[in-house]
């Protein structure tokens, strides 16, 4: 797997939750200014492993107008399992942000990831066990798409409760 953000156009078939998760972190590995990710439940075997954690704790250092965009419909089982894009969102609050979306969305069954709104891995139905997607490395129109319909959501939602750091 030698794909290129931005210089790799060719789309890529998934089929298993490694090969999904291997596609996720050569995409985070490579971004420059930002990571949006739509997620069922933050999917624990995609983004709870220390290279994912590395690779946003790198970027969110980048710059100052970098940003991390994680809507999750339901935290619950990330929050149940310590994931570590949690606890990371909860010690790097300038730039990483876990948001819901509004109920108005709570029937989207879809879920992606798209790195500086031209990479992206697109699962048309987030169903349990089923990772069946597609990525691309250079694919700004559909990236585009769900970038905006990521920005709609975004707009609607708000921050995830469970998700806030504790002070005490």
């Amino acid at each position: 797997m030698n794909c290129i953000l931005g210089k790799t156009g060719e789309e890529i078939q998934i089929d298993t939750a490694d090969e999904y998760q291997q596609y996720a972190l050569s995409l985070a590995e490579q971004a420059h200014n930002s990571i949006d990710i739509f997620s069922q439940d933050l999917e624990t075997e995609i983004y709870n492993n220390k290279t994912m954690e590395k690779f946003v704790f790198t970027l969110s250092k980048k710059h100052p107008n970098t940003r991390i965009r994680i809507l999750v419909q339901n935290s619950s089982v990330a929050i149940h399992n310590g994931h570590r894009l949690i606890k990371l969102a909860q010690q790097l609050t300038s730039s990483v942000f876990i948001h819901n979306p509004s109920p108005k969305y709570k029937d989207v069954s879809t879920s992606f990831m798209v790195v500086d709104e031209i990479g992206l891995i697109h699962r048309t139905t987030a169903i349990p066990r089923n990772y069946r997607a597609n990525a691309n490395f250079k694919s700004a129109r559909p990236a585009a798409k769900l970038v905006d319909f990521f920005n709609t959501m975004w707009e609607h939602s708000t921050p995830d409760p469970q998700t806030r750091r504790v002070y005490l």
